[in-house]
């Protein structure tokens, strides 16, 4: 989409670009298309309450510490494949994209990439520390600074 701005009788083209926002932690995604100018174009949020937080330690001796961290990892898997699925399929339905911004907590970055399909993984250029839990507006407005910052 190009926009026309008028300065002093002269036409200047500027360019709006999209970037896909992609807001993760353990329980919930939200995926956003965000302007250069701000706007927010479509959204969609998920919730996935099945990653655990802590299992409880049995008995057994079969309930070892490294099987409880495969366990909890394999239900993040399950979550980031999932958000990795809604998230090519939002991709494709949009064209242009200027590239991919992520939020969430600092030790999923790695597994969230891993998990994007190639072309996407490769558009990513942001990542940033964000709680999903904090006002919506706080998180847009700390996502329009940082597109500023990429823009310049």
């Amino acid at each position: 989409m190009n926009l026309i701005i008028t300065t002093n009788n002269k036409n200047v083209a500027k360019k709006d670009n999209k970037y896909l926002v992609l807001l993760v932690d353990k329980k919930l995604a939200k995926i956003l298309m965000v302007h250069s100018n701000g706007a927010v174009e479509r959204s969609e949020v998920f919730e996935d309450g099945h990653v655990p937080k802590k299992v409880k330690h049995g008995d057994n001796t079969w309930d070892s510490q490294d099987k409880i961290y495969r366990h909890i990892e394999d239900h993040l898997h399950r979550h980031l494949t999932l958000i990795a699925e809604k998230v090519k399929i939002y991709a494709a339905q949009e064209d242009n994209i200027a590239g991919i911004l992520i939020g969430g907590h600092n030790q999923l970055f790695p597994k969230i990439i891993k998990h994007l399909p190639y072309p996407l993984s490769g558009q990513v250029i942001r990542t940033f520390i964000a709680d999903l839990k904090a006002p919506f507006n706080e998180i847009l407005e700390r996502i329009k600074n940082l597109i500023k910052e990429i823009e310049k």
